[in-house]
Parts: C-alpha cells; sequence; structure tokens
C-alpha cells in the first residue's frame, strides 16, 4: 500500500481557536525551519521527521537516558503496517500561524519501504481518534495538545484529486459540503476511526443496493479503498476486460480506455438515505509497471491487508468531519470540478 495523502498538492491548514478567529495558512512547519510536505493519518499518533539536518540543535525527549534506549524511543506502526523507528525531540510545531510548543517529533532512523521510495514526503502527521502515543517516556499526542485550544472540538477534511486540498481545526465550514453532513458513531474500543457501513451499490447496467456490513477506518494516510473481497470483485468485474494480475499481488487491474467511465460506487450512511457517490474516475489510480494498457484499480480487495479502509481514493470525493469530543465521523459529498455533470 502506499499512503500519499498530501504528498502532491499543497496542504492548507486553517485552525478557530477558543481565543482567536480561524486564519487560513499554508504548510505546517518546524519551527526554525523551512515548509516540509506532511503525511496526514488518522492512524498513528507519532510524528516522525525524516528531514535529519535539524537535529542536533534540539533537545532531546527523556534527556539522562541511555543512547541505546533512546534509538527504540519511538515506534510508529500505522494500520496498514507501515512502520517508522527512531530518536523522539521536543521542537515547536507550528501550524500556520497556531503553535504548539513542547511537541514530540520524531527524528526516524529506520523507516518501512515504503517511506524510502517517497522522498518527497518529510513528515507525518498522526491524528488517530484515541491512540496513545508510543514514544517513550509518554507524551501527549498532537491531538491532545490540539484540543483544549480549539473553539470547537472538531476538524475537517477536504482533500482534491490534483489539486490543493485542506484541513480545518477548530470549526466546520458546511459551505464546503454539497448537502447535508450525516454524522456516524465510531466503534468506542477503537483507537482509530472506524465506522460501519451497511449498504453498497455502484451504477450500471446491473444496479443494485446490496446489503453488506462491514467496518471500515476513515484515513488519509492510505492512498488506496480497500473493501470486503466480495464487493470488490463484484465491482471489478462489472469491467470488460478487467484482470486480477497475479505480478501484482493479484491487484485488480482494467484496460485504461475506460478510466473515465468506470461505475460511480455509493455507500448509504446507515438508518438514512443519504447516499455518498464516489465518482468512477476517481477509482482510477495509474497505469501499470508491467503494461501500459493496464491501470490500478483504486479500489482493492482488504482480504490481505485484513482491515477494510476508506483511503485518499474515497476521500478526494467527500467533505469529512472529526468530532473529536463525541467521537464521530460526519461525511457529505462536495462539489468536483474535475467530474463531468458532478
Amino acid at each position: 500500500m502506499r499512503g500519499l495523502a498530501f504528498l502532491a498538492v499543497l496542504l492548507v491548514v486553517s485552525i478557530a481557536s477558543a481565543s482567536a478567529s480561524a486564519a487560513a495558512a499554508a504548510t505546517p512547519q518546524h519551527k526554525g525551519r523551512k515548509g516540509f510536505s506532511l503525511e496526514a493519518t488518522k492512524n498513528s499518533n507519532s510524528k516522525p521527521d525524516f528531514v535529519r539536518e535539524w537535529v542536533a540543535a534540539h533537545q532531546k525527549w527523556g534527556e539522562g537516558v541511555s543512547p541505546e534506549t533512546l534509538s527504540a524511543f519511538s515506534l510508529l506502526d500505522d494500520v496498514d503496517g507501515t512502520h517508522a523507528n527512531g530518536i523522539v525531540y521536543l521542537d515547536t510545531v507550528r501550524l500556520g500561524d497556531f503553535e504548539l510548543n513542547n511537541t514530540a517529533i520524531q527524528s526516524a532512523q529506520i523507516v518501512a519501504p515504503r517511506f524510502e521510495r517517497e522522498t518527497e514526503l518529510t513528515g507525518i502527521l498522526g491524528l488517530a481518534k484515541s491512540l496513545p502515543s508510543n514514544i517513550d517516556p509518554p507524551t501527549p499526542s498532537l491531538l491532545d495538545k490540539l484540543r483544549p485550544l480549539l473553539a470547537d472540538p472538531v476538524f475537517t477534511v477536504d482533500m482534491r484529486r490534483n489539486a490543493t486540498g485542506r484541513f480545518d481545526f477548530g470549526y466546520i465550514d458546511e459551505s464546503r459540503a454539497k448537502d447535508n453532513i450525516s454524522w456516524m458513531a465510531t466503534r468506542e474500543d477503537s483507537p482509530h476511526w472506524d465506522v460501519t457501513f451497511d449498504t453498497t451499490a455502484w451504477t450500471g447496467l446491473r444496479q443494485v443496493w446490496m446489503a453488506h456490513t462491514f467496518e471500515a477506518t476513515i484515513d488519509t494516510g492510505t492512498t488506496l479503498l480497500f473493501l470486503p473481497g466480495d464487493l470488490a470483485s463484484m465491482y471489478w468485474y462489472d469491467v470488460p476486460d478487467m484482470r486480477v494480475d497475479p505480478r501484482l499481488g493479484d491487484s485488480f487491474t482494467f484496460p485504461c480506455k475506460f478510466s473515465n467511465n468506470l461505475p460511480d460506487l455509493m455507500f448509504k450512511v446507515p438508518g438514512t438515505e443519504h447516499v455518498l457517490r464516489i465518482p468512477g474516475p476517481y477509482l482510477s489510480y495509474s497505469t501499470t509497471d508491467n503494461d501500459s494498457d493496464y491501470c490500478w484499480g483504486g479500489l482493492q480487495s482488504a482480504e490481505s491487508l485484513g482491515v477494510t479502509i476508506i483511503g485518499d481514493i474515497a476521500l478526494k470525493a467527500l467533505y469529512v468531519a472529526f468530532d473529536i469530543e463525541n467521537n464521530k465521523v460526519g461525511f457529505a459529498n462536495k462539489d468536483l470540478d474535475d467530474v463531468d455533470d458532478w
């Protein structure tokens, strides 16, 4: 899996604090450094930094502990199994003009292959619902530090395909939604933003709503959309000449010429008639290395992964709100400029 949440686009952040109105700003950063690219993930509370040039000037977290212990201070584990390990320092994190002093920042020494490949990624912003920080000694997570400072205990995500996306902290800008925001409770005993869907459909000659209950993690740190295997299979078998490619780990692939005509994917918010719609073109990811005429499906089976994930492919079509206090996630459709008649 390749998490590319905010690598190719500018991330705009705005924050409404308890004592100030919202102010938009670009690219979160460490104090004293130029801006850096972030991957924002809902399934980690660690904050690693892959750029080492600033390390010597910063105070180590847990001063006095032996270097051997420090080298294993923080292991970042994401829901998709990716990880990073390294020394933790105290620094000031600035989201636009909003500063968080004495925040733990990990300088990664060992990272998963995925992070090594994505050289434009220099940081990860952990926004898990209630996942304890895995730093030793313990330190507050980013949400722990942000929450008492926000006007309202919420943040929203408005990601865009091949365009600027944004996070808003402390308020909900309902003008960004095309319809009403429908709220779903998350699983109480999960530290992640896990919600349950029960009805799925897609456009086409055989459009029918299927009753299939599954729990999914909402994660901006995952690029693709991973659904239960039977749903993913049925979707792709409606696409002419699709292939399950054993050279690509049995991934679903399809002729790229159909990229703009893939079926739209739809979910109903449980207990309502509110339909969340993902445009078919969004479910085309990229050409495969083996055959330039075939494309990766942005929707894949979750069977080998072991967890169902609503990743960026789907989230870029939606306006998503996170209620920190009530542990809920809100969804709405939004206007999309890159899809005809949307």
